[in-house]
């Protein structure tokens, strides 16, 4: 059998489905900093999607959670969707984009190959797998591009064998300002609790300032919104009121909707940057995407003389700093904070957090910060 390989690699330079698959890696990750992009995921399954059939793609079809209706369809509502998100302005920039790799030996399914194309914005790329040092080299210039060189070394030579077939990348760039910037004057080294008992001294970045939040009726934590200057999206911060209160806080983000209400608060959060790298095969089968890993695999679809393949690797990366600006390059006037002793109500995440960088309708990241040093 043949083999695919599926590379989602997603970036973020912040300034600052995938449900299943983000409390799968949180729960097999407990004491790392996390950071997903469920954009990414989704986007680079819903390639692969519109290539199987039979069994296969309704596996792919209930892990996605689609509905019932045609490839086409689907095809309609990622062209809509990717359209909008290619927005470049003054502090904000996203883009996202996604390309197929074939070994040149093979051609796309013509049907499969304009889908892609049209509603993906994926063109088809031919690689010659006989050099299997330029083959990667050539994936890998692709990704430093998209990401702006962020992201290097997304495949090795030795991965890059004739047994594959295709390789299908997905990558997102976020760059945002806070609407409310922090004052670097006001950031100031502080103990954070990674434990009861363990602490760490980080940079802790303050202001004072009206931000939506919610207090859970539990009593189990606190959410507070941040936005982002000259967009729709915002990051949530879900802090729990105890130390070791994260497995529970996290349940707390799986398809959070609840009433945010504005409130003046002192924000405490601590400056941090989270690279994380890794293999979704497990976390897909705890979702029961199973058989396009096997030899029973239907990929049909995808190849011209519908000889398909199996997956042989889902590879996810994703990248995401917080800083005073909000992104790591922003060129903006910085907003003065006066900080008030015994100000009240605060917000301050000096103990582990998780975090979620959304609009109304899309999860573009989330993740976790254990510890920020």
């Amino acid at each position: 059998m043949k083999y695919l390989c599926l590379i989602l690699w997603a970036t973020a330079v912040v300034g600052q489905q995938a449900d299943g698959i983000y409390q799968h890696l949180a729960k097999s990750n407990p004491n790392k900093n996390l950071v997903v992009s469920p954009l990414s995921i989704e986007t680079v399954l819903s390639l692969l999607y519109m290539g199987a059939e039979g069994t296969t793609a309704q596996e792919l079809q209930t892990a996605l959670r689609l509905q019932s209706g045609s490839k086409q369809d689907l095809a309609a509502k990622y062209k809509t969707k990717l359209e909008s998100l290619q927005v470049s302005r003054e502090g904000y920039t996203m883009q996202v984009a996604n390309r197929i790799y074939v070994n040149d030996r093979l051609t796309l399914h013509p049907e499969y190959n304009q889908l892609a194309r049209d509603s993906f914005k994926a063109e088809a790329e031919a690689i010659s797998l006989g050099d299997s040092t330029k083959a990667a080299e050539g994936i890998n210039q692709w990704v430093r591009d998209q990401t702006h060189g962020k992201i290097n070394g997304i495949v090795e030579p030795d991965s890059m064998t004739p047994e594959v077939r295709a390789v299908l990348v997905n990558a997102i760039y976020f760059k945002g300002q806070w609407e409310s910037q922090f004052d670097p004057k006001a950031t100031e080294v502080s103990p954070f609790k990674v434990t009861p008992s363990e602490r760490v001294s980080v940079p802790m970045m303050h202001q004072t300032g009206t931000f939506r939040t919610h207090i859970f009726a539990d009593w189990s934590g606190q959410v507070v919104e941040l936005p982002y200057r000259n967009s729709n999206l915002s990051m949530l911060i879900f802090l729990p009121n105890d130390v070791d209160g994260l497995n529970k806080m996290e349940e707390k983000m799986v398809g959070f909707s609840e009433q945010l209400d504005p409130s003046e608060m002192l924000l405490v959060l601590p400056k941090f940057k989270i690279e994380f790298q890794t293999e979704l095969q497990e976390s897909l089968e705890q979702l029961g995407v199973r058989e396009v890993f096997s030899d029973q695999s239907n990929l049909s679809g995808l190849f011209a003389d519908g000889s398909g393949g199996k997956v042989s690797r889902v590879t996810h990366k994703a990248f995401l700093e917080v800083n005073e600006e909000g992104a790591e390059a922003a060129a903006a006037t910085a907003i003065s904070v006066s900080l008030r002793s015994g100000f009240a109500p605060s917000f301050v995440a000096d103990h582990p957090f998780a975090f979620m960088i959304r609009d109304q309708s899309t999860v573009y990241f989330q993740g976790t910060v254990v510890n920020p040093a």
